[in-house]
């Protein structure tokens, strides 16, 4: 059973608060199958990009004990918001996260399921592909395709203590990029290359869910939510945003005590 939150509107956007990160995956979790059960019965399919990193772990173990009955796998259909260049058996790669928790404990079709493929060899190869794999399903023609962007029923995002989100980072080339769904991006700091969304597909989704939790991130939120100045990648999404009801903010108390 779900804990309730203590709700806070911070700048506009819906901000909901649980008491630890256990208590946020569940209602995360139930939220997150009540959104599938509302996108199947309106257009006959839910569509979900994931994140990578450690804080969505103990929602993706969550959501694995759902039963068919309980979440429409079935018609679930998984994208991988960003990526690391490795190899999907890598313990860095996001959508190796996500098979171990998730994918490998529920009866969802292979076919519903869309891994990055060949990220650890060409970045730059795979962006391109995964952006095709996004037009094709989304049923997008790449060649009368200006002005046509998917529409996700939700992405899940996390913020970096830089202000990062996806693997959209404060000075990386992809922050700039406008006329492509889905790239490859070369992190500077870190010296390699992620795959990641861009702008228009992340702010074109009905619903996006930015989770955070740890004391660690508490003064990134407080900046990234009150200090709009700082032009943080992640601020970046919120300025584009169609209206703020598309995005809300799923925190634990400990990252929340200087809202």
């Amino acid at each position: 059973m779900s804990v309730a939150a203590r709700e806070k509107i911070v700048s506009g956007y819906h901000t909901h608060i649980y008491p630890d990160k256990q208590d946020m995956c569940e209602a995360m979790a139930q939220r997150i199958r009540e959104m599938a059960h509302a996108e199947v019965a309106a257009h006959g399919l839910f569509t979900m990009t994931l994140s990578g990193g450690s804080t969505p772990r103990g929602l993706y173990s969550r959501l694995a004990k759902f039963s068919e009955d309980e979440m429409p796998w079935t018609k679930t259909y998984l994208f991988i918001g960003d990526e690391r260049c490795v190899p999907s058996d890598s313990p860095e790669s996001n959508y190796g996260m996500v098979r171990d928790l998730l994918l490998s404990h529920i009866s969802i079709p292979s076919s519903n399921v869309f891994p990055t493929v060949e990220q650890d060899r060409d970045p730059e190869k795979a962006g391109k592909k995964y952006d095709q794999t996004l037009r094709r399903f989304f049923h997008i023609e790449e060649q009368n395709a200006e002005g046509k962007i998917p529409v996700f029923s939700l992405h899940l995002m996390g913020l970096g203590d830089d202000g990062h989100t996806a693997s959209l980072f404060p000075g990386s080339p992809a922050i700039h990029v406008q006329d492509v769904l889905y790239t490859s991006n070369y992190v500077q700091k870190m010296d390699s290359h992620r795959l990641t969304m861009t702008w228009p597909l992340i702010v074109n989704a009905s619903k996006i869910f930015m989770m955070v939790e740890g004391a660690g991130k508490a003064q990134i939120i407080k900046e990234v939510l009150t200090e709009p100045q700082h032009d943080f990648p992640s601020q970046m999404l919120m300025n584009q945003l169609k209206h703020k009801d598309q995005l809300e903010w799923y925190l634990d108390e400990s990252c929340s005590t200087l809202l």
